[in-house]
């Protein structure tokens, strides 16, 4: 059975995707005109190669079409003008998209398709910039919002994934650097056309005439820009807000269900609407991190009501059914469309002004995002017993002494310090998009901070104490990276089995009488000559099966082995 939800998501997606690669290409020809304007015509050249060929001329209208038709159908579909901020930002540049879209379309479609004219960089120039006194603003605005909307859209689809968390520099700036040299470019081709035309006034009509351009065809473009943005297209949002108003007042007086909350209070919604947007139309602040599209589970709710009266899960709900093994009264309200009467109970409830309290930077931080990560867990052996003999200043200096050495040894490896436990250290070593080069980062900052150690051991000789010992633990794997705590408590950190194991691993170099330990997971991302370690298979408390590892009694035996 297809799920329509779905489908209709799935193929928004794909055209969204395939016009914003084509606005990415139109603004990287646009970019050229920084070096000038015949650089920009070359290069326009390409780009009318690739999408002025016939089948892909009708697949990018046909696309645009479809996208356009979908949008109406999204927004139509609404039942709750509550949003997000960055909800509203891209529906605002939806609506904004096809009045401003539609003189433009006048010219590079109707006109250069239909009625012959020869629309080239100078022609454009000319008539947006040179001749028309606000074309240059219309025509800077009109980029502005065609990108902030695909742009919004694209990072919607890609903050939950890898590439997004391995790449987030690169898409940032190529998001907010291309719309900006884009206009740069037609600026410096704007002026050395304006500049030309004033030293040769022939130019102008020379571009005119090479254009193909007649007041016919000038009094035809303007009528069809007019007709769309004046009167097609207010018409259309016209009619759109009449219906949402009448099936407002239809739904309401024949087809309501009454969503009901587990405090007693309720709110009657027309079928149709979410719980989520329930939550909204009640003036209930509910938890959704993703913005309602079904990519988490902080809006899950728990069905108090009769199970047999819910709708069937649709694919996107579903999927997290089963990944998540959810029991069958709990449900995500961004999905669930209820037909009869529900009483629920949101878990996750948190009033407006907690939330501002969190202070999470973005949504990945609030939600969490797996990726791959190397952790490392080191610890000072005997400490406790060396603190008993000692001033707690003397234990504050020679703990702080130790804490410095760590640090700066995982800093300069390219790691970040996530955590002192007592007198342990946590670190994590992800800032290279390559896992080979964060392990061997991990074990370089182990031999690192083992040396030393062994320079404070002679630094301390006099104090009359045992030599500072340390065990080191290290596991490479997926772990969850986000912002977790409360208020000023919260802090990024990682969390899941890689953590585990890494801290297991630090642990059992007791067992081992050995000062590293690490899996084999890192001797193989660090591709170590395994025959220079001593190999053991070792048990992991919470693990079932036995994992392979290495046991170094220096850990400068593992660097040896690179």
């Amino acid at each position: 059975m297809i799920d329509t939800a779905l489908s209709i998501r799935l193929l928004r997606s794909i055209t969204g995707c395939f016009l914003y690669f084509y606005v990415f290409t139109h603004l990287l020809n646009h970019s050229l005109g920084l070096i000038s304007l015949e650089t920009m015509e070359s290069g326009r050249a390409l780009f009318l190669r690739f999408w002025r060929h016939d089948v892909l001329f009708y697949l990018l209208y046909g696309t645009l079409l479809i996208h356009f038709l979908l949008g109406i159908y999204a927004l139509g579909r609404r039942r709750s003008v509550k949003m997000s901020r960055k909800e509203w930002i891209r529906n605002s540049c939806a609506v904004l998209i096809p009045f401003l879209l539609a003189s433009h379309l006048s010219i590079t479609l109707w006109g250069s398709r239909f009625l012959g004219l020869n629309d080239s960089y100078s022609f454009m120039i000319l008539s947006t910039f040179v001749l028309d006194p606000i074309g240059y603003i219309l025509l800077g605005l009109m980029v502005a919002v065609v990108w902030t909307h695909g742009s919004i859209g694209i990072l919607g689809l890609l903050e939950f994934r890898k590439i997004y968390a391995d790449y987030r520099g690169v898409f940032h700036s190529i998001i907010f650097s291309l719309p900006v040299l884009a206009y740069g470019g037609y600026l410096n081709a704007g002026f050395e056309l304006a500049k030309e035309s004033k030293t040769n006034p022939l130019a102008i009509l020379e571009i005119l005439a090479n254009s193909n351009f007649t007041k016919e065809m000038g009094v035809d473009i303007v009528f069809l820009s007019d007709l769309l943005q004046f009167l097609i297209y207010p018409s259309m949002l016209l009619t759109m807000l009449l219906f949402v108003v009448f099936r407002r007042i239809f739904e309401k007086k024949f087809f309501s269900t009454r969503v009901k909350y587990i405090d007693g209070t309720f709110v009657n919604i027309s079928k149709g609407k979410t719980v989520l947007e329930a939550s909204h139309t009640a003036n209930r602040y509910h938890e959704s991190v993703c913005g309602g599209r079904g990519r988490c589970t902080t809006c899950r709710v728990k069905v108090i009501s009769n199970l047999d009266d819910l709708p069937t899960p649709n694919k996107i709900e579903q999927r997290v059914i089963d990944r998540l093994g959810f029991d069958p009264s709990i449900r995500l309200a961004c999905q669930l469309r209820p037909e009869k009467n529900i009483e629920i109970n949101p878990l996750i409830s948190l009033v407006k002004n907690e939330k501002q309290k969190l202070r999470f930077d973005n949504q990945e931080h609030l939600s969490g995002q797996e990726k791959e990560t190397v952790i490392m867990f080191c610890d000072l052996r005997g400490f406790t017993t060396l603190s008993e003999g000692k001033m707690p200043f003397d234990v504050v200096f020679i703990l702080n002494k130790y804490f410095k050495l760590v640090t700066d040894a995982v800093t300069e490896n390219q790691g970040r310090i996530d955590k002192f436990i007592g007198d342990g250290v946590m670190a994590i070593f992800d800032q290279d998009h390559n896992t080979s080069l964060n392990c061997k980062n991990a074990l370089r900052a182990s031999s690192e901070i083992t040396e030393s150690l062994a320079d404070l051991n002679s630094e301390l000789s006099n104090e009359e104490i045992d030599p500072l010992r340390i065990g080191i633990g290290i596991h490479t794997g997926k772990a969850i990276i986000g912002k977790m705590g409360y208020g000023e408590a919260s802090s990024e950190t990682a969390i899941g089995d890689t953590v585990n194991v890494a801290s297991r691993l630090e642990q059992l170099t007791k067992n081992y009488s050995c000062q590293l330990m690490f899996s084999n997971a890192v001797a193989e991302e660090a591709m170590l000559d395994k025959t220079k370690l001593k190999s053991v298979e070792t048990e992991i408390r919470g693990k079932k099966e036995k994992i392979d590892a290495f046991c170094c009694n220096s850990a400068k035996e593992a660097i040896d082995a690179f």
